[in-house]
């Protein structure tokens, strides 16, 4: 027997030497491949005497929400000089680009690259300023975010502007999503490391929600908050008012006037001209308007939760405003378009011109399929948004609350196109606008009143025409003044509180020197 057991493993030898080697070489490579380094390694399944034991470890996980009645983040401002930041470029070591071939970030990629280096290819030079200007240097020198104007959208309201208004509010959580995951990506190319995406949650809103409470806020509150964060950089800005306190009650107490006064003081800046060469504008007008795309996004999405309340309509005006604003950032586009034409050799090493030929062929394309050939293209195509914005806020105001400022800036939208395009019929609309005002609710403040008692005035002592053809050039001329004027009150304070907390004129220029 003992004999028949040894022939058989002497024939057996082969399969016997397989079977080892193939168990062995597997136990190997399970072993090694579950102890990499690597935090990304998929685990192989073997038998669980291959792994070493470890003790068993308590892992905790914290959440944290917000609430309506607490406040988190610091809104200190030291260390945050905002304006006055080194531009960020990043050279992208360590970014995985790979993984976004063929995706619709692939653009996003490639103008990542394209700007890692650009200060370091193109001057950023101060020449041709008027020493005249009244322009503070601080202002002048600032660092623009020139990487931003190329990559993020400085335009960001033209991929839509042919839609109807509700199509932006129906998709606004959605354009917000994409929004981060951009921002994400960008912040990932220039960190070098890979971050982990977005975790969006999805609130249900079956049942009933817990009463929100109101916020209590006086106007000096506020004010003395919105000067202690105005040096943040604006988004930084924007992620702390919402964190703190859009989870307030949206109708009552004072959100509404918070985010008015949060847009139209903080986040909605001035630029200034200092120069003869328009590039040092055009680039600060975008500098401005980087903004308003992150407001723009997530302001949407807010109004998306609150149309119909108090809150909701401040937001309404924001975003009507900010629709003017673009308007004019695409007329800052087309006057570059013709002097990157005919600009000097030395003019084209300039940080300024290079921004400005990138902004140019970035949206060249897309202007070209929403038909925004011309200045007058975009004038009618803006108004045109406009007016369906202010409806939806004319519809949706709770209680008629600034029912008369929705008005009055409709008429003023109507009146000003209609003076652009030579068309009365536009002024005469404008004026039975106007006229349905005395009309209406005094719920909330009225804004405009002072302009539109002037202009009423005008029209009581024609006759209270409605028709335009009947209204002399000259009362015309009048009332283009006082839509003109109305607001150089208000951006003449704002002007004097920029100055004094984020340009302030150093001791030489102050004296004359």
């Amino acid at each position: 027997m003992l004999k028949g057991i040894r022939k058989f493993l002497f024939d057996s030898r082969f399969y016997i030497a397989l079977y080892i080697s193939v168990v062995s070489h597997i136990t190997l490579i399970i072993y090694s491949f579950n102890h990499s380094d690597s935090p990304y390694q998929k685990t192989l399944c073997g038998p669980p005497w291959i792994y070493e034991r470890e003790e068993e470890k308590e892992l905790s996980f914290q959440m944290s929400f917000g609430n309506s009645m607490s406040e988190t983040g610091n809104s200190d401002s030291a260390g945050e000089p905002g304006e006055g930041e080194e531009g960020e470029g990043g050279d992208g070591n360590g970014f995985s680009k790979g993984k976004y071939k063929g995706s619709q970030w692939e653009e996003l990629v490639k103008d990542l690259e394209g700007t890692s280096s650009l200060r370091k290819q193109f001057k950023n030079d101060y020449d041709q300023i008027n020493e005249n200007s009244g322009v503070a240097d601080s202002y002048i020198k600032r660092n623009r975010d020139y990487e931003d104007i190329i990559v993020k959208d400085v335009l960001p309201t033209v991929k839509g502007i042919r839609d109807p208004f509700r199509i932006d509010i129906e998709t606004a959580e959605d354009n917000l999503f994409v929004h981060k995951e951009r921002n994400r990506i960008i912040e990932e190319f220039r960190k070098g490391e890979e971050l982990s995406p977005p975790i969006t949650m999805r609130v249900s809103k079956e049942g009933e929600a817990e009463p929100k409470s109101p916020l209590s806020m006086s106007k000096e509150d506020r004010n003395k908050y919105l000067d202690k964060t105005l040096k943040q950089k604006k988004e930084k800005q924007l992620d702390e008012f919402i964190s703190r306190y859009m989870g307030y009650d949206p109708d009552k107490g004072d959100l509404n006037l918070f985010v008015r006064d949060l847009y139209y003081e903080n986040l909605q800046r001035l630029a200034y001209p200092f120069s003869g060469d328009p590039s040092y504008f055009a680039i600060d007008y975008f500098q401005e308007n980087l903004n308003k795309e992150d407001f723009l996004r997530q302001m949407m999405a807010a109004l998306s939760q609150n149309l119909g309340t108090n809150t909701g309509t401040e937001i309404l005006f924001t975003i009507e405003n900010i629709y003017e604003i673009q308007g004019r950032a695409l007329e800052q586009y087309f006057q570059a378009k013709e002097y990157l034409k005919v600009a000097t050799p030395e003019q084209k090493q300039t940080l300024r011109y290079e921004t400005l030929r990138r902004v140019e062929t970035k949206y060249k394309k897309l202007l070209q399929d929403k038909k925004l050939f011309t200045n007058k293209d975009v004038e009618e195509a803006y108004s045109k948004k406009r007016i369906d914005i202010l409806e939806t806020l004319i519809s949706k105001s709770p209680k008629g609350y600034r029912l008369k400022d929705g008005y009055f800036e409709k008429g003023r939208v109507l009146w000003e196109s209609g003076t652009i395009r030579k068309d009365s019929k536009l002024q005469s609309e404008a004026i039975k606008t106007w006229n349905r005002i005395p009309g209406l609710p005094s719920n909330g403040d009225f804004l405009n009143e002072n302009a539109y008692e002037n202009i009423e005035l005008l029209l009581r002592d024609l006759g209270n025409v409605t028709d335009a053809e009947r209204i002399t050039a000259h009362t015309k001329d009048q009332i283009e003044y006082i839509l003109r004027t109305r607001l150089s009150e208000s951006m003449m304070k704002k002007k004097e509180r920029e100055d004094k907390l984020l340009w302030p004129k150093l001791k030489k220029q102050q004296e004359g020197f």
